[in-house]
């Protein structure tokens, strides 16, 4: 009886679904009628894949085949299924991520290279891939802005990105006090982050930048604010010196072994409120 159930079973998984030559599409409620050859012309797609006859495919109540996902850019999907057409460039980005939904890899790599979509998708990107945790140093920027707003009710919060060396002290520097006072005349030491750069500060340290850390960090600056402003925050950034007044190096110490030199240095500044509104609230106490 179980080596009955089991060819039964066997049988169905085995069937090849078929499909209609031309297929009619329900794409989150806008409606399409396209040939089956169109859909499965890119074999590793998405779309090739429902429609391949190896899987079921949802129908709404009219028996249209339903896909859950806006519909809103799939013409522009269809068109370059069919004839290779690009979307107008003020659709290019919405419709690169559709083509990245649908798996349409050749569509996804062509939109990238456009010159509306060059820059944010090739340049950037290759900037962020500098810093192995790049999302992660974005949301600790962004909690410790909102912290500091929250704590300390302010309408603009400040936030300090140091990138520091791990330089261990050179032996050698033990054996002559006048070497080890001149190589340190050259350094501001601090116990704690916090003592030198103040309480709102995210280190990262240079060793896990890609390349020299006071050029990448700079690069890596603009596009966190490119990224907060294009997530809706208000704000600018700008570089600080890692220098104190005396024109000596800032530096962290853990220890008698090792010492941390400051390379980079990068102040956030987020607006919570409109920056008019602040000045008119100002003005109205002086």
């Amino acid at each position: 009886m179980e080596d009955d159930v089991n060819q039964i079973t066997t049988s169905v998984e085995n069937t090849s679904i078929s499909f209609p030559s031309v297929i009619n599409l329900n794409v989150g409620g806008c409606l399409f009628a396209t040939r089956l050859s169109t859909l499965t012309k890119y074999s590793d797609s998405m779309l090739a894949v429902m429609f391949s006859g190896r899987h079921e495919v949802d129908k709404d109540c009219n028996g249209n085949f339903f896909i859950d996902r806006d519909g809103t850019y799939f013409n522009h999907i269809l068109n370059f299924l069919r004839h290779e057409d690009l979307p107008p460039a003020e659709n290019a980005e919405k419709v690169m991520h559709d083509a990245m939904y649908y798996g349409i890899d050749s569509l996804v790599e062509i939109l990238k290279n456009t010159p509306t979509l060059f820059t944010e998708y090739v340049v950037r990107e290759n900037i962020r891939k500098k810093l192995t945790e790049y999302d992660i140093l974005k949301y600790d920027i962004i909690s410790m802005a909102r912290e500091q707003a929250i704590q300390n009710s302010a309408l603009v919060s400040k936030v300090l990105l140091v990138s520091t060396k791990n330089q261990p002290i050179p032996t050698d520097l033990r054996f002559s006090k006048q070497v080890h006072k001149q190589f340190f005349k050259r350094f501001k030491a601090y116990p704690t982050f916090e003592s030198c750069y103040g309480k709102f500060c995210v280190h990262f340290p240079a060793e896990y930048v890609d390349g020299h850390p006071e050029y990448v960090m700079d690069l890596i600056a603009g596009c966190l604010m490119h990224d907060f402003k294009k997530d809706g925050y208000r704000g600018h950034y700008k570089s600080e010196s890692v220098m104190d007044e005396d024109g000596k190096i800032k530096t962290i110490t853990w220890g008698d072994e090792e010492f941390h030199v400051s390379t980079s240095c990068h102040e956030f500044t987020f607006e919570w409120i409109d920056s008019d509104l602040v000045t008119c609230t100002v003005s109205r106490h002086v």
